[in-house]
This record gives structure tokens, C-alpha cells and sequence, in this order.
């Protein structure tokens, strides 16, 4: 375990050094994730897969040039798939790992752009063959995008961002897993900490 950690931490700060603000994301989406896995009732193993895979669920944006990932402004078309490979590049990176469930903690790493629905990337898998924990970092991963500010736009409230997630339950999230989602951030404002601080 002590190896994994210390692993997990070197590509964080190769991540850190590439682009700050992801680095900080994915570390807001791990504290998050966890405690979504511990309401939805996650095993041992699969809290464990969870904790570095959402930590380093971004990680593959290493291999995106700096031109797009740190672009001021809405992305292309061309650009967004170009930022969409960071999944399979971040697959790649967690296969590497020298652990045993290496090679779990990157599908989860590979699939956490999926949708319920089947509408998401990279390989448009549907409801339950989504792995779970992709799925409870896809929606914790949404809540933490929104509520941060960008150069190109401003972060969303809370509310704004919880009414969007709510639109999208069913066909971009698995509805099972944004109810516990809902039933956790509910009056937790050490969960949902102003996004005016976030950079």
C-alpha cells in the first residue's frame, strides 16, 4: 500500500506540474468520491480502486498539449477530441502501476466519461457494464467541474449545478448513484465549500 501512495503522489505532482488546477480537481473528486463509495455501500477492494482511481482519474491529460488543455476559451470541435483521448492515455499511465488491481484502477480510469444512457466516450458502454466506481466518480467529477471557476466562465451555485445533475440523472448518470449523491451533499457545507476559493 505504502508503494501505491507513494506512486499515486509522484503522478500527482507530474500532473500538478502540467496544469495545477486539474491536480487540485482530482483531489477535491477523491475526498468526494470516497464518501459517495461509503454511501453507496462499496466493498473494501472497491473503495480502494475508487480512492486512486478518482485521484487520478484526470492524469492522462498529461498527454494532452498544452495548447488545448490550457486553452482560455471553449474548445473546438477538433479540440475536444483531441482533450477526450486523456482517458485511454490515462488507462495507459495506471497500467503501469506496479500494484495487482492495477489494471482495474485504469478501466475505471478508461470509463469515468461514459453514460448511462450509452452516450458517453470512449467506447459507449450503457448502465450496469459501466464499472461503479467510474460511475460514482463520473458524477462527482461533473458536481466539481461546475462548481469551479474557469477563465472562460464562472462557477456555478450549488443549486444551479445540483438542478443540472438532477436534468441529466437517467441518462448521463446512473440514478441509483446520484440519489445516494444527493442524499450526501444535503446539508453538508464541508462538502460543498463556496467555489468562489476554487481555481
Amino acid at each position: 500500500m505504502a508503494s501505491l501512495l507513494r506512486q499515486r503522489q509522484c503522478i500527482s505532482v507530474a500532473l500538478g506540474q502540467k496544469d495545477a488546477y486539474t491536480e487540485a480537481h482530482c483531489t477535491r473528486v477523491e475526498r468526494l468520491a470516497l464518501e459517495l463509495g461509503s454511501r453507496c455501500g462499496l466493498g473494501r477492494l472497491e473503495q480502494s480502486l475508487l480512492r486512486t482511481a478518482a485521484r487520478l482519474h484526470d492524469v492522462g491529460k498529461i498527454g494532452i498539449p498544452e495548447q488545448v488543455l490550457l486553452k482560455p476559451g471553449r474548445l473546438t470541435p477538433d479540440e475536444y477530441e483531441v482533450i477526450k483521448r486523456h482517458c485511454e492515455y490515462g488507462q495507459l499511465i495506471c497500467e503501469a502501476l506496479a500494484h495487482e488491481h492495477a489494471g482495474l484502477v485504469a478501466l475505471v480510469i478508461r470509463h469515468h466519461h461514459e453514460q448511462f444512457d450509452g452516450l458517453g466516450y470512449p467506447d459507449g458502454l450503457a448502465g450496469q457494464d459501466i464499472p461503479i466506481c467510474a460511475r460514482l466518480i463520473s458524477v462527482v467529477d461533473c458536481y466539481d467541474a461546475m462548481t469551479s471557476r474557469r477563465s472562460y466562465r464562472h462557477a456555478l451555485s450549488h443549486q444551479e449545478t445540483m438542478g443540472i445533475l438532477q436534468d441529466e440523472c437517467g441518462s448521463k448518470s446512473d440514478p441509483s448513484v446520484f440519489a445516494h449523491f444527493a442524499s450526501l451533499v444535503q446539508g453538508r457545507p464541508d462538502l460543498v465549500a463556496s467555489s468562489a476559493s476554487r481555481h
